[in-house]
């Protein structure tokens, strides 16, 4: 009776992993949206245990961004708009998807920096084609930004320490 179980239950495992392997070839970005779904429900039950935390790191470009670190990367290539905090940016499979829930009133943590921090500013855009422009009246000290999974958005997150 048990090898029946375990030989129906090792089935089904390779079926779904066949579904799986088929729909990732098959519809890439639609597999890749439903991941990022369920990483930002683990993202948001995990939020409600502890502050979360973000790590910034070192100044630079998409080379520092590749390095794929676990930190958001000061981008140098949005100093040169007036009217747009500094940007640091992180992928969203690097710890970057941390910020695709966040809403106005988010509280966080900056590791190294004392303090409490909180969201009050959300300002969407598109991957590609967008210039820094569209930035242009962000509010906060800083902003944080990530990709959306399967999707051509950014979300860019204003920042300020909680005053206290």
């Amino acid at each position: 009776m048990g090898n029946v179980v375990l030989g129906v239950l090792g089935t089904t495992l390779v079926l779904a992993g066949a579904v799986i392997l088929a729909m990732s070839l098959l519809v890439p970005t639609t597999v890749e949206r439903g991941y990022g779904q369920v990483k930002a429900a683990v993202n948001d039950v995990a939020a409600e245990v502890q502050l979360p935390a973000v790590r910034l790191g070192v100044e630079g470009g998409q080379e520092e961004l590749d390095v794929c670190d676990g930190s958001f990367i000061e981008m140098t290539s949005y100093r040169n708009t007036v009217g747009v905090p500094a940007v640091y940016a992180a992928h969203n499979n690097c710890g970057g998807d941390i910020v695709l829930n966040w809403v106005v009133g988010t509280q966080f943590e900056v590791e190294g920096q004392p303090g409490t921090f909180e969201v009050v500013d959300v300002r969407h855009t598109a991957k590609h084609w967008e210039t820094t422009e569209s930035l242009i009246g962000l509010q906060g000290d800083f902003a944080l930004q990530s990709c959306f999974y399967g999707e051509d958005r950014m979300q860019f997150v204003g920042i300020r320490p909680v005053a206290g």
